[in-house]
């Protein structure tokens, strides 16, 4: 995808089971996040605990973190679970998608 003032981004979902992982990619690189199947009222939780953590290498991940959460947790709500939201908790290092 893009926007007139951004490059363009994708985002993967890979299952592997109950789990797999959620890519994240740029031109300059790509962000990888574990996901898994939820409990309660979540179908599944998407762990960014280590984004910006320096673990990563897409140029200004730190500055553009929130950018970055809300292009995934989106997009992974249009690809696989079009009824439901996405809320992203930074005190748990998850994106719950409900």
């Amino acid at each position: 995808m893009t926007s007139p003032t951004s490059e363009p981004w994708s985002v993967e979902v890979v299952q592997r089971g109950g789990s797999g992982s959620v890519n994240y990619h740029e031109p300059s690189g790509t962000i990888s996040f574990y996901w898994e199947f939820g409990g309660g009222d979540a179908i599944a939780m998407i762990s960014i605990a280590d984004l910006g953590s320096g673990a990563v290498d897409i140029r200004g991940t730190v500055k553009r973190r929130r950018q970055i959460l809300e292009r995934v947790a989106k997009d992974v709500v249009r690809q696989k679970a079009p009824t439901c939201r996405a809320d992203t908790d930074d005190g748990s290092g998850y994106i719950y998608i409900r």
